[in-house]
């Protein structure tokens, strides 16, 4: 069911975000940089990385980046006056993933989703789609988990 939903957010997203300044936006500095799961510690090698341009999942030595990011500002509707921000990866393509900075209007918090199960009966298309998802979200085991930012290491 959010899958679905996020599906006809997305479509909604892009009606919305028709114009050129949506697409490929510059992801807000006080959100980039490491993303760990709340429960563990900096170390953790399951991780989001944020960078002004690119989005990186990674697991161990394992990872993979898309860039074309996406903020649309009217994700959540017209009126919205929330504190929480939307990074779409890919946005001319699949976009694989949604990230959710101020996740919940927590503020510090960001939320990945990757992949949220369907039941019933799916067209071949949407199984396809599933299957992507849930391999994407098995091999980077960050779908739904709260997420802290890592403190900036000295250079």
């Amino acid at each position: 069911m959010r899958l679905l939903a996020r599906a006809a957010i997305a479509a909604l997203s892009l009606a919305f975000a028709a114009s050129p300044a949506a697409a490929r936006d510059a992801i807000p500095a006080e959100h980039q940089g490491d993303w760990v799961p709340a429960s563990g510690g900096c170390d953790s090698a399951v991780r989001l990385r944020v960078a002004e341009e690119q989005l990186t999942l990674r697991n161990g030595s394992d990872s993979q980046t898309w860039g074309n990011v996406a903020i649309p500002q009217t994700f959540f509707g017209p009126d919205y006056t929330g504190n929480s921000v939307v990074a779409l990866p890919d946005w001319d393509g699949e976009q694989p993933f949604t990230v959710f900075f101020n996740a919940d209007e927590k503020p510090g918090v960001t939320r990945v989703d990757i992949y949220h199960e369907m039941k019933g009966p799916q067209n071949a298309q949407l199984q396809a789609i599933q299957a992507k998802a849930k391999k994407l979200a098995e091999r980077f085991p960050l779908n739904g988990v709260p997420l802290k930012k890592c403190a900036a290491k000295p250079s």
